[in-house]
């Protein structure tokens, strides 16, 4: 499956892979949950009007990106605000509007790459040392920006600030190297072949976490919630249906924050205005977890009430969380190994308890 000097890395036998299932918008009711059933109970005029405000808002600018499969354009097009930088995220626009169907297809069944991913939702194995130390040569001072830009912290790092942008116009030789191991490894060609098509790269975001974070922590503040849930971060990308390949440059082990996956959550079925309902909250804000999200959340319409990080809401006693818990991969693994996941599969990373843990995330589409 992979080239020479790749290692793969395989989940424990004892992990379920789970079955395939349908979304269900009332798997979790809002209406008896301890955090929301009082603001569900009588949400004011004024929180229903600006929820749906919001909600109508973001959907509106869902629906243009999603149109122009803005997951699909380079961060350095996104990013120039020039006359020309705009005409050519245009153009770029327009070609992706008319490109053609570029949902994924399951169709792999022999033993490849492809048939792995579809089966699991995600495929971990190992780089050459060498190759490891030209990678972390080539990505260093996209390292140390972001470590001087994060600084010191109070304890409330939000996700956010943990993450870089790195742009193929000023960082070539980085994206030359990254796209390099991704061929050579096989990574890329099973990324194709999950797709349906030539598979390419995207993005580049080197990321540092460490105890300071908190955005995964600091749920439901204002309540008394004791141990954070089983499934706390679990969570469905708001993007496009592309994939994502996180390499480690640090050992990762059960302290430092692993990339977790719910094997065979990649084939879960839901409909697609269900799936933009999620996208919707959780880029709107809608689905967080402090109360004037909570509260305005509340007050939309129950078939409204979805999100894509609904891993903070699920109690113990529901059964998706008894699933979720038999099939999460929890990927330990040293410095230069690769994670690639489909993003619309349940996951959650970067939960660091101890230490510091570096990785790079590519966007592949």
């Amino acid at each position: 499956m992979t080239s020479p000097g790749y290692v793969n890395v395989e989940p424990a036998s004892d992990l379920n892979t789970m079955s395939e299932f349908r979304w269900d918008p009332t798997f979790i009711d809002y209406d008896s949950h301890f955090a929301y059933r009082d603001l569900a109970a009588r949400p004011s005029l004024r929180d229903r009007a600006e929820a749906l405000v919001i909600f109508g808002a973001s959907m509106a600018k869902l629906l243009l990106k999603r149109a122009i499969r803005y997951e699909m354009i380079p961060y350095h097009v996104r990013a120039d605000r020039s006359a020309s930088g705009r005409l050519r995220f245009a153009r770029t626009a327009l070609a992706n509007m008319t490109a053609g169907a570029m949902r994924k297809r399951h169709a792999a069944t022999d033993s490849s790459a492809g048939a792995v991913m579809d089966r699991q939702g995600c495929l971990v194995l190992t780089m050459p040392e060498d190759q490891r130390v030209r990678l972390e040569a080539a990505a260093s001072d996209q390292f140390e920006i972001l470590a001087a830009r994060r600084g010191r912290s109070n304890g409330k790092r939000q996700f956010e600030e943990s993450r870089g942008q790195a742009s193929r116009l000023e960082q070539g030789p980085l994206f030359d190297q990254i796209e390099a191991i991704l061929r050579e490894s096989g990574v890329m060609a099973a990324a194709g072949a999950y797709l349906g098509r030539p598979a390419r790269l995207v993005d580049v975001n080197p990321q540092i976490n460490d105890v300071t974070d908190s955005f995964w922590r600091d749920i439901f503040p204002d309540a008394e919630i004791g141990e954070l849930p089983a499934t706390a971060y679990c969570h469905r990308d708001a993007s496009g249906g592309d994939l994502k390949a996180i390499i480690y440059l640090s050992d990762v082990g059960d302290r430092n924050g692993p990339f977790s996956y719910v094997l065979g959550s990649n084939r879960i079925r839901i409909s697609r205005i269900d799936d933009l309902i999620c996208e919707a909250n959780d880029s709107n804000g809608l689905g967080a977890t402090d109360p004037v999200s909570r509260r305005r959340f509340a007050a939309l319409p129950r078939k409204l009430r979805q999100k894509g990080a609904f891993g903070n809401d699920l109690t113990p006693a529901s059964p998706l969380s008894g699933d979720i818990a038999s099939s999460l991969w929890s990927i330990e693994a040293p410095k230069g190994s690769i994670v690639l996941f489909d993003t619309k599969g349940i996951h959650r990373g970067g939960m660091v308890v101890e230490g510091e843990r570096r990785v790079i995330t590519c966007v592949i589409g």
